[in-house]
């Protein structure tokens, strides 16, 4: 399976398959000017409640952001996403694992000019892949397009989507610090410089 990011933004975009239906919707939103983001992951369904996969609060004030979800064991629960998506060993790394609802241990692991790659713990086998492609049948045909390419597996395809928005939200915002600590503002800047001008997947 193939859904496609339209657009190609973690925090406000529509999951489509080739086909042009959509699957997944996620949005973005604050209570108030003060108040933490809350991005919300939704699919068709007959009913609101019933529509909500996910919503994850992202603290503010370096409190640790929560995931609130019944995709854990069909029930609605609370948990931070550091226990959620959790690393091994003590050193630095954007690699996370967490265990499926299928009671399988799972990796997302980041990889240059491909993507996050989500994998199975103990087989190594790849179950889903972050990347870009030139689209060659389907709606949108002959478009190069990011694509969250699923393979036939036991995990739930909420979780393997709620894991990867995470995932990919917190990359690009690693870019888009890691820009801003090499590339400070300057006013003197020509056009197209500055803060502004960090990098990250288009």
């Amino acid at each position: 399976m193939r859904l496609y990011l339209v657009p190609n933004d973690p925090e406000r975009t529509t999951l489509v398959s080739a086909n042009g239906v959509a699957h997944y919707q996620v949005s973005t939103a604050k209570a108030h000017r003060l108040s933490a983001p809350v991005l919300s992951i939704r699919r068709p369904a007959e009913s609101e409640g019933d529509s909500l996969v996910a919503e994850v609060e992202w603290r503010r004030f370096r409190a640790h952001p929560v995931v609130r979800s019944n995709v854990f064991d069909g029930n609605m629960q609370e948990i931070e996403v550091r226990d959620f998506l959790y690393k091994l060993g003590h050193h630095f790394t954007p690699t996370r694992y967490f265990l499926g609802d299928d009671g399988q241990e799972y990796r997302w692991k980041p990889f240059k000019d491909i993507g996050h790659v989500l994998t199975h713990l103990d087989t190594g086998a790849e179950v889903a892949r972050f990347t870009q492609e030139l689209v060659t049948e389907g709606f949108f045909r002959g478009e190069r397009k990011w694509c969250l390419q699923v393979q036939p597996t036991t995990l739930d395809i909420d979780m393997i989507v709620l894991t990867f928005i995470i995932m990919e939200k917190r990359r690009r915002d690693r870019v888009a610090g890691e820009a801003m600590k090499v590339r400070p503002c300057d006013e003197d800047l020509p056009e197209g410089g500055g803060c502004e001008a960090g990098a990250g997947m288009g």
